[in-house]
């Protein structure tokens, strides 16, 4: 069983422990002498008091508070710094912690969590650390220093007096945080809608061409216009929950003051407080209870934090892909057996059923059948996107649960339908995954027949591409990956559709390029279109799960079967 992880911000923080204190330490000398213009204001209004201000004794007080101001702001840079680089740090750690982990699980994990969702734990979640170590922890520790130091001082000099000054410090906290006792739940909820908020958004921006082509709008476009909805009702809920309390806050501190004048006068005439100590309570009550005003807003961030984190471990706490001990060559030739499998994408519905199928090394094997049959989840478990939920999936005679994870990533080569690539140089993104000198790119290319398109281009395999290939045809985008495939050599390669954006000159060029690619592998092909799989060793016909017939393409039809039945609809088709 995987242990539990128990994510804090203490435990975050830990490696960064040295900074933070340095950091810590300069913001209590920075507090301290943020005591010092009140101890000057204190010093003059001393000397008009008793007629012994001079020029000469002004300018050193007025250059003593300058030196102070000065001295403050140096030390608040440097702990600042500190503090900066502890949190980026960090978040540097916790991102390469998180995508280390994501790397490590099955695609069953990505099929139910919305890439916005992910996003917002990895930018949004995570960056939240940001603001609370690089500024709420020297907000912490001036909030905590400046006011115990302050108050043994005043407790020294007049204990009534300084018991006092606490009764507003109290209430100021205790009363609002009573009052906020829904915000958690809220932060919670935040995170959830934002999460949902970002995923509605990066599908709206991907159907950008329907929506112009239907003239939609974002309020027409549901699935936005809720999430965006629930995203504001959610920030107006956190708003009313939170401005009446820290509007109490506020009042009873600025009205600080309120409390030490009546008593500390009392006490003034009845002799138990000189008129140098009253001032001087005057003077710092400002300064005690300015501290308290940052404690609710360090309280609130970090329940927002810790709903954030929430996310994080949700994350870190899902069970990886469990890889075996066994490394098998990538130089071998390898025979794939489905052996009584079963899975289901979740409990109501089986995806495949008592699958059992055997595919022989150095041959082609084509999945075909109606949308939904079955074809491309079970080409996608030989790769270990999800684990079956019952039977066995082996290559050259070894369960895939047996294999090392890198070595059956070695394996495998997928060529999927929509085309993954970055918005970096060509050159980059046929050596994707790779270490491929310039020279075994060029190969690949060539063998993937792209090479003669781009070296049309004005910057050859260093003209750079956008996002998704904007500025490339479907059929470019799938030679690419075909060249990326042929870079890696992988015994074991699993086509879905590799035609599928195609025109007829295209698609042969495709043709050309897998011949290249598809010698002496033991090759899966999801096929619609029926023409190109006419020559596999094997055809596989998928439906409702189910292999329902196999064999090859003549017997196929000759047998009157499903395959026959899509073979004419098909060529039906083609007619028109």
């Amino acid at each position: 069983m995987q242990r539990k992880n128990t994510l804090s911000v203490l435990t975050l923080m830990k490696e960064e422990r040295g900074r933070l204190s340095a950091g810590i330490f300069l913001a209590i000398l920075c507090s301290a002498l943020s005591f010092v213009p009140y101890f000057v204001i204190y010093q003059m209004i001393l000397s008009l008091i008793r007629q012994t201000l001079s020029f000469s004794n002004a300018l050193f007080w007025a250059m003593v508070a300058v030196v102070a101001a000065v001295l403050q702001n140096v030390l608040l840079s440097c702990a600042t710094i500190c503090t900066h680089t502890a949190a980026f740090n960090t978040m540097h750690r916790l991102k390469l912690r998180v995508l280390e982990h994501l790397s490590r699980l099955n695609l069953g994990f990505f099929h139910d969590h919305a890439p916005g969702r992910l996003k917002g734990a990895l930018f949004d979640d995570i960056g939240r650390l940001e603001d609370f170590i690089a500024h709420n922890t020297i907000e912490l520790a001036q909030a905590i220093v400046v006011p115990v130091l302050l108050f043994l001082l005043l407790l020294f000099l007049q204990p009534v007096m300084a018991l006092c000054m606490l009764i507003p410090a109290v209430l100021g906290i205790a009363l609002p945080m009573a009052m906020m006792r829904r915000y958690p739940d809220l932060t919670n909820e935040y995170a959830k809608t934002m999460s949902e908020l970002s995923g509605s958004v990066n599908e709206f921006v991907s159907c950008m061409p329907i929506i112009k082509m239907y003239g939609l709008t974002a309020e027409k476009f549901k699935k936005y216009s809720s999430a965006a909805l629930a995203y504001t009702g959610c920030l107006k809920k956190m708003a009313g929950c939170s401005c009446r309390p820290i509007a109490i806050t506020i009042v009873i501190l600025d009205s600080g003051i309120l409390f030490t004048l009546p008593i500390g006068g009392l006490l003034y005439l009845n002799g138990g407080l000189t008129a140098e100590v009253f001032l001087l309570f005057i003077l710092l009550t400002m300064c005690f209870y300015s501290a308290f005003f940052s404690l609710l807003n360090i309280m609130m961030g970090h329940m927002e934090l810790e709903s954030g984190l929430a996310s994080i471990k949700e994350i870190l706490n899902t069970q990886p892909i469990c890889g075996g001990d066994k490394k098998l060559p990538k130089t071998g030739s390898y025979e794939v057996r489905f052996d009584d499998v079963c899975f289901g994408y979740d409990r109501d519905r089986q995806a495949l059923s008592h699958v059992s199928l055997t595919l022989n090394p150095g041959t082609l094997t084509a999945f075909v059948g109606p949308s939904g049959a079955g074809k491309t989840t079970a080409a996608q478990l030989i790769g270990r996107y999800w684990d079956t939920d019952s039977g066995t999936i082996s290559i050259g005679g070894v369960p895939l649960q047996d294999i090392d994870s890198e070595s059956l990533m070695d394996l495998t080569a997928f060529v999927f339908q929509d085309v993954f690539l970055m918005e970096d140089t060509l050159f980059e993104n046929i050596r994707m995954g790779s270490n491929a000198t310039e020279e075994q790119v060029i190969a690949a290319a060539k063998a993937a027949q792209i090479d003669d398109f781009i070296c049309t281009l004005p910057q050859g395999y260093q003209t750079r591409i956008g996002d998704k290939g904007v500025k490339l045809s479907g059929g470019q985008q799938q030679r690419i990956a075909i060249a990326r495939a042929i870079l890696k050599d992988a015994p074991i390669v699993i086509f879905d559709e590799a035609t599928s954006y195609s025109d007829i000159e295209n698609e042969h060029k495709i043709q050309l390029a897998l011949q290249s690619l598809l010698k002496g592998k033991t090759t899966i092909m999801i096929a619609h279109r029926l023409h190109t799989i006419r020559n596999a060793d094997n055809i596989v016909v998928f439906d409702a799960g189910q292999i329902v017939e196999q064999g090859r393409h003549e017997d196929l039809v000759a047998a009157g079967g499903i395959y026959s039945h899509m073979w004419k609809a098909y060529l039906g088709k083609e007619a028109v």
